[in-house]
């Protein structure tokens, strides 16, 4: 059997569908699209109608059965050949999405950003106006854990950091000046290590200390990692001509701000102007950056978001629950299918929610009593060819690999070339015999 569900629908046979048991002989293959087999559906759908009553003309139940599973399966889109009886979770994703937002007071706001933060792995906002007064439990926010904080006092300023559990990020105080509001992270993935600084600047601050301030930061960040990015509100335009001593920071630095939209708008004037850029080294993968629209009763600044492919779930495998269809008792399940008053089932309902509802727990219901469980590993990153045999050698090749690493000796170069060797051969012949349906 193949390493992830696409090679399991394989193995088992799913990856051809016939519209009904032998009246059409067309066969919608999985591999096409869903407008095709919608296409094809749409089709033969008075065959199988003719086909059914011709055949069940004193089965009223079964008819009224297959008419509603081909009604459903025209206007749903979304079929999932084999659910499994617990659904299946999603896979865990490889890119980490970090956000910025200058909220202008933070206590009496809370229900309004949990709705705009759901969907970002790290959450920095600047100006929280947050003392000691504030506890952590006051402005916990659900699916985050604690929040890091460096506050003024409640009347400005002020740094607060958001972050989910499976996020390894620490605090770098090392990093930090004294003369600036600005924290360091560290964020620890498998592909890498990333340095993150938020920062704020008020209009207040000199702009010539602060920058003078941010050049030393970053330059002993860089004497130990060169990823690194850089948010805040910096009270700058980076739309407009930025002075030679500020852009000379940055390119020295090797940083570029990535975010080419106003980020402020001043309601009094009309004006608007980025004054919340992200600015990042080039060796930060991003996958995606843009500004995140704020009600300008919550704040007159836009948030910003970069996404980054991190790699810290490259290992993506999970497990699930599948139909064992080779082993189901079918003759019983055609037993149980026609017994079902499926038209009364529908027609007793309220509604039409209330009526998909008795109509799923009862097909369930029968599926589950006639139709066996296994648990399966699914393995996201394997191609849809591999086996067991396969991943196993890959496994003894890789050993191989190490053990002629750690002896530089040519015997061990030997065995692992001959097993490496083994494992291509074997990869290409099951491509060879590989055929997508």
């Amino acid at each position: 059997m193949g390493s992830d569900i696409v090679a399991h629908r394989i193995s088992i046979g799913l990856f051809y569908c016939k519209l009904s048991s032998g009246c059409v002989k067309t066969v919608i293959k999985h591999t096409v699209s869903f407008n095709d087999v919608l296409f094809e559906i749409c089709v033969n759908l008075e065959k199988c109608k003719l086909w059914i009553l011709s055949k069940y003309k004193s089965y009223s139940d079964i008819v009224s059965f297959y008419m509603l599973l081909y009604s459903l399966l025209l206007i749903c889109g979304d079929i999932e050949s084999n659910p499994g009886p617990g659904g299946t979770p999603d896979p865990p994703e490889k890119t980490l999405s970090i956000f910025h937002g200058n909220i202008r007071s933070l206590r009496n706001k809370l229900n309004y950003i949990t709705d705009i933060i759901e969907d970002f792995d790290i959450v920095f906002f600047t100006e929280s106006h947050l003392d000691v007064n504030v506890t952590d439990f006051d402005i916990s926010l659900f699916g985050f854990e604690t929040p890091v904080r460096k506050d003024r006092n409640a009347n400005g300023g002020g740094i607060i950091m958001y972050y989910k559990s499976l996020i390894n990020i620490v605090r770098r105080v090392d990093l930090e000046h004294d003369e600036v509001e600005s924290m360091w992270f560290e964020l620890k993935t498998k592909l890498r290590s990333i340095l993150i600084n938020i920062n704020y600047r008020s209009e207040r601050q000199s702009s010539v200390c602060f920058w003078q301030y941010f050049d030393m930061m970053l330059k002993r960040a860089l004497d130990e990692n060169n990823s690194i990015i850089c948010l805040g509100d910096l009270n700058k335009n980076f739309m407009s001509d930025i002075s030679s001593n500020i852009r000379d920071i940055v390119f020295i630095n090797g940083l570029i701000n990535i975010i080419d939209k106003p980020t402020h708008f001043d309601t009094r004037t009309g004006n608007t102007s980025l004054l919340d850029p992200i600015l990042v080294t080039d060796s930060i993968p991003v996958v995606d950056k843009d500004t995140v629209p704020i009600d300008r009763e919550i704040s007159d600044h836009d948030g910003t978001y970069v996404t980054i492919n991190c790699g810290f779930t490259s290992s993506r495998t999970y497990k699930r629950k599948i139909w064992d269809y080779k082993n189901g008792d079918f003759d019983l399940m055609n037993q149980k299918v026609s017994r079902t008053n499926w038209e009364h089932l529908i027609s007793d309902a309220d509604n039409m929610n209330v009526a998909c509802t008795n109509f799923t727990n009862s097909l369930l219901d029968i599926a589950s009593e006639c139709i066996p469980t296994r648990e399966v590993v699914v393995r996201c990153d394997d191609k849809i060819w591999y086996n067991s045999n396969l991943r196993r050698e890959m496994r003894k090749r890789d050993r191989f690999r190490k053990l002629f690493l750690r002896l530089k000796t040519s015997f061990a170069e030997l065995k692992f070339k001959q097993q490496r060797n083994k494992v291509n051969n074997m990869k290409n012949r099951l491509k060879n015999t590989f055929t997508p349906v």
